[in-house]
């Protein structure tokens, strides 16, 4: 990354080695394809800038995401989509799938689609939500899942938040996939929105301001290498979602909470490993 320090340098002592400041496309895409992680943060995006870097991307044939696009700051987070990552959210996304009701028409996968909030843009690793309810491309997702590895957790809470925010509540679950390499773990944190208690601020009575983030579960997964073979050991149980937070509705017969029990996840985090 050095090597761009003259066209894209680091924004700020104090900021991660990953955060550099914009001056053009050519040498952002160069930052991107020689990354060896998979995320970046970019300052000095203007509105204008952003369009052009759309496009561009567009005509490489996508291959990066736009985390999130904030406007009023003209920051640009950037996900580079390298094997781990794309391990890490989306054999999540596909065990649950697997264990969503077989009925027809039941569920959208939306992938990563662009959500638009105002001037602001966000993509997620992987997303979707119920049929009918959200079927249209526009419709907000309820299940979100944004996956980190170069990105802090708590980095990737304050994605969980604009989610939640900026689709005025649209969204209902949002599971954050962090991978700890040196400590040979992954967290994985469910987040889920409650009403804020009598008397804690609230300055509304709109429903949709009187809502505040709430982690509901946190499961851990080790990965011991003492072991032959080598075993993934999971903390708090099997990850629990919620039905009628995904489809927006009472589960009917055969249906219920989708599980994804402790062997899932012991599978899930070997795939991301290997």
């Amino acid at each position: 990354m050095s090597g761009f320090a003259s066209s894209l340098s680091s924004s700020d002592q104090s900021q991660p080695s990953f955060t550099f400041r914009f001056t053009n496309p050519q040498d952002l895409f160069k930052l991107i394809d020689t990354t060896p992680g998979d995320f970046l943060i970019i300052t000095d995006v203007t509105p204008r800038d952003f369009a052009d870097l759309d496009e561009q991307r567009a005509a490489r044939g996508r291959g990066v995401r736009w985390r999130r696009y904030y406007a009023d700051s003209q920051t640009l987070l950037v996900t580079i989509p390298t094997h781990a990552h794309e391990m890490l959210h989306c054999i999540l996304y596909e065990k649950f799938r697997d264990k969503v009701p077989t009925r027809e028409n039941t569920w959208r996968t939306k992938a990563a689609t662009t959500f638009r909030a105002g001037r602001d843009r966000g993509e997620g690793d992987s997303t979707g939500g119920p049929i009918p309810e959200r079927r249209g491309h526009d419709e907000w997702p309820t299940l979100v899942i944004e996956a980190g590895i170069s990105e802090s957790l708590a980095r990737l809470r304050s994605d969980m938040e604009w989610w939640f925010a900026a689709s005025n509540h649209d969204v209902k679950i949002v599971l954050l996939a962090k991978l700890d390499s040196s400590q040979r773990m992954i967290t994985l944190e469910k987040w889920v929105e409650e009403p804020l208690a009598a008397g804690s601020g609230a300055t509304t009575t709109r429903p949709s301001a009187a809502l505040r983030p709430i982690l509901q579960q946190t499961v851990t997964i080790h990965r011991n290498e003492s072991t032959s073979p080598i075993s993934y050991n999971v903390t708090r149980g099997a990850l629990v979602l919620d039905f009628w937070l995904l489809f927006l509705r009472s589960p009917g017969s055969g249906e219920g909470d989708i599980i994804i029990s402790v062997s899932d996840l012991q599978w899930y985090a070997e795939c991301v490993w290997d």
